[in-house]
């Protein structure tokens, strides 16, 4: 057994959990509303430069099932809404690009498992958009990528 040092044990210096705990102190930390996979939709059809209806066309080959199709997109889109079913979302990818894994644990899983998504245009870490220098790109503020932060112009 080792022998504690003579003296007196280090002063440790307390911070009170109040000063601590204070949100004023970490602004930086203050968090944002969570992204649903609704958002993430429209985020990501709206960054591809379409609108619902043009989305609607990528779907559909008849006029008759346009409308169908809008009114589809529509209830996607509506906050609070989820697709049941894997190959819906699959099938949205014929109408404009993102990950469907993202949508998924958007979906399933908890929001401490949720993947970082620019707020400007719905991009990731899995979905990078371009940057308009023909690199891919960064995130340079929490919830924005290099290419929305520029005057706040959202990325194809």
């Amino acid at each position: 057994m080792i022998a504690p040092l003579p003296g007196p044990a280090p002063l440790r210096r307390r911070v009170s959990a109040a000063l601590v705990l204070q949100p004023s102190l970490w602004p930086e930390l203050v968090e944002a509303p969570r992204l649903t996979p609704s958002d993430y939709l429209r985020l990501r059809r709206v960054a591809a430069r379409l609108s619902i209806a043009e989305a609607a066309d990528r779907l559909v080959d008849s006029r008759a099932d346009h409308r169908r199709a809008v009114a589809f997109l529509r209830r996607l889109e509506t906050p609070g809404r989820t697709a049941l079913y894997r190959s819906t979302i699959a099938h949205l990818l014929r109408a404009f690009p993102f990950d469907p894994d993202v949508y998924w644990q958007l979906a399933e899983e908890p929001p401490h498992r949720h993947p970082r998504i620019c707020r400007g245009c719905g991009c990731s870490a899995h979905d990078r958009c371009g940057d308009g220098e023909g690199g891919a790109c960064r995130w340079v503020e929490q919830d924005r990528c290099s290419a929305c932060s520029r005057g706040g112009r959202t990325c194809a």
